[in-house]
């Protein structure tokens, strides 16, 4: 993206395991290869955002990882697998911190939140390069996503349960965590089911 900032030495982790159940209980289709009103995958367009803003990106798979590379194989982005997934988010975060030796930090991304702007990544990233600890952006109020961690986070983060992710170590430090207000929707918008897709929200 021309013009767009771009943020050193934080490696972005997209956590994109998981089979997405409530969008087809079928199986059949899985959902990150969804496509957006602009043509691209679901998992394309998170993809592109954080390759336009940060050097190194790398994207947790599980059994998808084949079709995800498929879906992927032309941009520079390293897969990185976590075959025990299933078990819970922490699984995933925890493979991508250790697959990786950022600078400063991590920006933590959700694979189905393709209305993340690049702007949101940005800030986020930059405040783990500036020294900021946990980051967290905020929109009208409401917490959302990504997440940054500095260096100083990679031990008790690759102490987390495999279960729960960074939920329980994000509460624990809410006075250790700088928040970040922005004016993007797409921090709060994931999609779970097909209707997700199509009607937008609006935030409260």
């Amino acid at each position: 993206m021309a013009g767009q900032q771009h943020v050193s030495g934080v490696t972005g982790i997209i956590l994109a395991a998981g089979l997405g159940r409530r969008f087809d209980p079928s199986g059949q289709q899985l959902k990150l290869l969804a496509k957006m009103d602009d043509g691209r995958t679901m998992v394309r367009r998170i993809c592109e955002t954080a390759l336009s803003v940060l050097d190194e990106v790398l994207i947790v798979c599980d059994v998808h990882e084949q079709i995800l590379r498929q879906e992927l194989g032309d941009l520079p982005i390293r897969f990185v697998q976590a075959p025990a997934a299933i078990r819970g988010m922490g699984v995933s975060l925890k493979a991508g911190i250790q697959a990786c030796s950022p600078q400063y930090g991590y920006v933590v991304l959700l694979a189905d939140m393709p209305w993340l702007q690049p702007s949101s990544v940005a800030a986020v990233a930059q405040a783990v390069q500036d020294g900021a600890g946990i980051v967290r952006p905020i929109f009208n109020g409401q917490t959302g996503n990504p997440v940054g961690f500095g260096l100083a986070w990679r031990q008790p983060l690759l102490a987390l349960s495999d279960e729960q992710g960074a939920r329980a170590l994000l509460q624990a430090n809410q006075d250790q965590t700088l928040w970040v207000p922005l004016v993007d929707e797409g921090i709060l918008r994931d999609v779970d089911t097909p209707g997700d897709l199509e009607m937008p929200r609006t935030s409260n």
